[in-house]
Parts: C-alpha cells; structure tokens; sequence
C-alpha cells in the first residue's frame, strides 16, 4: 500500500512540475499582458497608458546584446521614420543605479522611458527565455512581433506592417 500511495503522490507531483514549467508563453495574437513600473527617471508607465499606438517593447538585462538592442530602437526612434513608442524594461531586478550606470555606457543615449522592474513581474508575465526580447504589440494590446535581437530595418518593416493595417 505504501509503495502504491508513494508513487502515486510522485507521479501527481511530477504532473503538477510539468504543468508549471512548461506556463503559456505570450505569444504572436495574444493579448499582451499589462504592467506599471518606474521609470529609471522616475516616471510611473504602464502598458496600457499607449492603448491605441504600436508598442516596440525590448525587455533587457545588463548585457552587450541587450546594449546593441536598445541602441537599435533608440536609432529608430532618433531617425523619426517610426510612429511607434519604444519602452525598456530591465527585467533582471537591478538596481536603479546598476541600470543608470549601465545606461551611462551606452555610446547613444536612451532617450525612451527605461524602467526598472525589482521583483521581475514583466519576466515571469511574459516569460522571457532569450535576451534580449522584443515584442511588438499593436493599438489593440495584441502581440504581432515577438523575436530576439532585432535590427532596426526589421523594426521598422514589422512597425509598418502593424501600423498599416
């Protein structure tokens, strides 16, 4: 009777692990889960507040590819070509002076809303697996775009296919 119960409370755990680690991913259609942080500037943004407008979401961490990432948007945004708005996320739990430090490294500055998000709500709401991660969601909050590293060009060809339709 013990080994019967024992290995039934073994395969029930197993079951309930799975069902865990393997949680739905946000993916391209569905809706894009909201959130509200603080900006490293000290500004309260949340995704919802753009309701209407194509989003370039990057969710980054201390990195050089998350660096080269941010650059990337940042240029897009700099070249006027786009009528998206860029948002960062540091989905690591830095510190705002490890993330303004980091910022202070970069050879473009940022001059989109950079937030900081302690306890990684936005890691675990979107279940960020690569670094960096960029999501493109339209005016509806819906996720047309979810990829890694993304060049501008590709940016800017997925924004004008969003914003066009």
């Amino acid at each position: 009777m013990f080994k019967k119960t024992y290995l039934m409370f073994l395969l029930l755990s197993i079951f309930l692990c799975a069902g865990i680690s393997h949680a739905a991913v946000p993916k391209v259609g569905d809706k894009a889960p909201d959130f509200s942080l603080t900006s490293v500037k000290g500004e309260k943004v949340s995704l919802s507040q753009y309701k209407g407008s194509v989003v370039v979401l990057g969710l980054f961490h201390i990195c050089d590819p998350c660096m080269n990432q941010a650059t990337e948007m940042q240029k897009l945004l700099n070249d006027g070509t786009s009528k998206a708005v860029f948002i960062g996320v540091n989905t690591s739990g830095d510190t705002k002076e490890d993330v303004l430090a980091y910022l202070g490294q970069f050879r473009t500055k940022i001059t989109f809303p950079y937030m900081i998000d302690p306890s990684e709500t936005v890691n675990k709401a979107y279940i960020q697996r690569f670094m960096p991660t960029v999501i493109i969601i339209d005016g509806d909050g819906i996720i047309r775009y979810r990829g890694s590293s993304t060049p501008k060009d590709v940016l800017l060809s997925e924004i004008k296919k969003i914003a066009g339709k």
